[in-house]
């Protein structure tokens, strides 16, 4: 085993053991102004159950992270196996990401993508911090949604790429009438505040 990746540099050897590291792929999205925003991202973490915080990581760069920091809230979409035209479309740096697509308006006017997430988390900022070229946002999760027809596949990003993972699961006899997310057990709303060449920025966000 070599010491750095073939390029030679800690950067680069960096970048090649994240890219090695399979993530689930997620979209987050705010809105600050009346104005949607989001990005794709593998950079989410659980944090804590009690209180249940999450933990997303935003590059400095991005366009989104001022609307984040502005509202304090956000939506946490996980994707399921067959989204990864919505986790490029959120990559990316067009205007129109939003357009044509299922959106309901969530707490405090964030844009929830009902279509489009095996579950979806809606979180209000419970602490910002510096972390080098990006800010990690950790939120508090206030509203829990999962899609009632999931189908047990996840879409991940792993060595630049995506991929398809999980079992399909057996269609139910008794099929729901809707794929929309469902609200599970949720905590009541509180006070509190808070590798280079692949589609997601961070193992990255836009």
């Amino acid at each position: 085993m070599s010491s750095t990746s073939p390029h030679g540099s800690v950067a680069d050897g960096f970048r090649d053991a994240m890219a090695g590291l399979a993530s689930g792929v997620c979209v987050v999205t705010t809105a600050a102004g009346g104005e949607p925003a989001g990005l794709t991202t593998t950079a989410v973490m659980s944090v804590s159950l009690d209180p249940p915080l999450v933990a997303v990581g935003v590059a400095r760069s991005s366009r989104t992270l001022a609307p984040l920091r502005e509202a304090r809230r956000f939506a946490v979409h996980v994707l399921p196996h067959d989204r990864e035209e919505v986790a490029t479309v959120f990559a990316s740096k067009a205007s129109d990401k939003f357009d044509g697509r299922a959106v309901r308006p969530g707490l405090g006017g964030v844009p929830v993508l009902t279509e489009d997430a095996r579950h979806v988390l809606e979180c209000e900022t419970w602490a910002e911090l510096e972390a080098g070229d990006h800010i990690l946002l950790v939120g508090q999760v206030l509203r829990v949604h999962s899609a009632e027809a999931d189908q047990g596949r996840a879409l991940v990003h792993f060595d630049r790429e995506f991929h398809q993972v999980g079992a399909a699961r057996a269609p139910s006899a008794h099929p729901p009438a809707t794929n929309h997310p469902r609200e599970t057990n949720h905590p009541r709303e509180t006070n509190h505040p808070p590798a280079t060449n692949h589609p997601p920025a961070t193992k990255g966000t836009m």
